[in-house]
């Protein structure tokens, strides 16, 4: 290790440093992904890295820095132009940069110096190709296009800036009109990095309301570079799957964005986006309206016919009511005669029948009485026969054992018992032996 003869200051080493670079490191053309977007004082900070095809892990980083003033002019730049874009984060951009060198900190940081419009507005337009082309390759350009829309759309789910000039101008639009409409708001930033994600999710929020007629996306007139927000893939997608249809109003006369491609319609303005709605109920009244009349006018052509009609029915009831009435009445009149013939003979015959059953009566169930008096004294005869008094007096007798109980064999007895023998006029009782 050499001895050192002489030692520098760490400003001193620095500047030799940043002047080496200056004076070996001329400025040049680099071409990146804008990564990160930070305004602080007088200074705006940047970073540019690169990336390989499908990956987001970065090859090489490189920070930036821009006086504001320098880069105010920038954007003033791109905002001026035929077609405007901004500087966001995630924008592919050709920056003109010189090398430098930050001393305090000993970092190595390079200045913008100029910008290339065309290498980012043909990234831009590709991209905005691209989408545009997957979206008709999946049948997504005109899907909510193809949603039937409403007769009378009075049920609107509202996306908008809270309090901007765009939601005053549509809801007093809607207001000043004969039509009762009902308004469902979800409120969602416009412009900005964060216009795709809260659009999203006021989308999300209005789904949830089944009984929604259309959805309404609008905003006011602003910086043409506020329409590349709306070139969102994530939210042509949402939009074209969206279960009702979809009207924009996005602000701009002239160009379209991608989101007004993939709309049910694109209003140019939110008031006339407004006139839209109030146009298509004014369609529907006025429809009504010539059905309403169409009936009048049929129901007064036909009315004379009718009237017509009904004379003839009634003339032709009238005359068959008459009619039947006549031969009802000479049904009725044979029925009556036959009766005043009938009757007498028929109620003759019944009473000769009558007279019959009463001398049946009187002479027949005296014959019944004696016939069953006979029967009764038949079977008395009988059962005295079979009397047990009368049948001991022909010589039988019963035996019973010393239990009472009857003697119908032999076997039953043994010796030394005593038996009780029944006659017809008396009892003895014996031994056997």
């Amino acid at each position: 290790m050499p001895i050192p003869t002489k030692s520098y200051s760490i400003t001193q080493y620095l500047k030799s440093v940043k002047n080496l670079i200056f004076n070996k490191v001329p400025p040049i053309w680099i071409h990146g992904v804008l990564t990160q977007i930070k305004e602080q004082g007088a200074l705006v900070y940047l970073s540019i890295a690169e990336f390989n095809p499908n990956d987001v892990k970065p090859v090489a980083t490189l920070s930036l820095y821009a006086f504001r003033n320098d880069y105010n002019k920038l954007k003033l730049k791109l905002s001026s132009l035929v077609k405007p874009f901004a500087l966001t984060e995630q924008t592919k951009v050709s920056l003109f940069v010189q090398a430098d060198f930050y001393i305090p900190y000993g970092k190595f940081q390079s200045k913008i110096l100029d910008i290339d419009p065309s290498y980012t507005l043909g990234e831009l337009a590709l991209t905005r190709e691209r989408i545009l082309q997957d979206l008709k390759k999946e049948g997504l350009l005109r899907k909510n296009a193809e949603l039937e829309f409403p007769l009378v759309p009075l049920q609107i789910g509202l996306i908008t800036s809270e309090n901007s000039a765009a939601h005053r101008d549509f809801i007093s639009q809607l207001q000043e009109s004969p039509f009762q409409f009902k308004v469902f708001e979800a409120f969602a930033r416009m412009q900005g990095n964060e216009t795709e994600n809260s659009i999203l999710e006021a989308l999300g929020t209005l789904r949830v309301h089944e009984d929604l007629d259309v959805v309404c996306i609008i905003r006011g007139g602003g910086s043409k570079t506020d329409l590349n927000y709306f070139d969102s893939e994530a939210l042509c997608r949402a939009i074209a799957l969206f279960p009702k249809p979809v009207l924009t109003g996005i602000g701009h006369e002239i160009d379209q964005s991608l989101v007004d491609l993939v709309a049910w319609y694109a209003c140019i303005t939110p008031t006339a986006c407004a006139k839209f709605l109030i146009e298509k109920n004014e369609e529907a009244w006025f429809k009504t309206q010539e059905i309403m009349q169409s009936i009048k006018n049929r129901i007064t052509k036909r009315l004379p016919q009718e009237s017509e009609k009904l004379l003839y029915i009634r003339d032709a009831l009238l005359y068959k009511s008459t009619q039947h009435s006549t031969k009802e009445k000479e049904k009725i009149k044979y029925i009556l005669n036959t009766l005043q013939k009938t009757s007498p003979r028929i109620l003759k015959n019944e009473y000769e029948i009558l007279i019959r059953y009463q001398t049946g009566l009187i002479f027949g169930s005296q014959k019944i009485f004696d016939l069953e008096h006979m029967k009764f004294k038949s079977m008395s005869q009988k059962l005295a026969l079979l009397d047990p008094k009368n049948i001991l007096k022909k010589g039988y007798t019963l035996s019973y054992n010393a239990q009472g109980e009857v003697l119908k064999s032999a076997h039953q007895l043994k010796i030394g018992e005593v038996v009780e023998t029944q006659f017809h006029d008396g009892k003895i009782k014996s031994t056997v032996n």
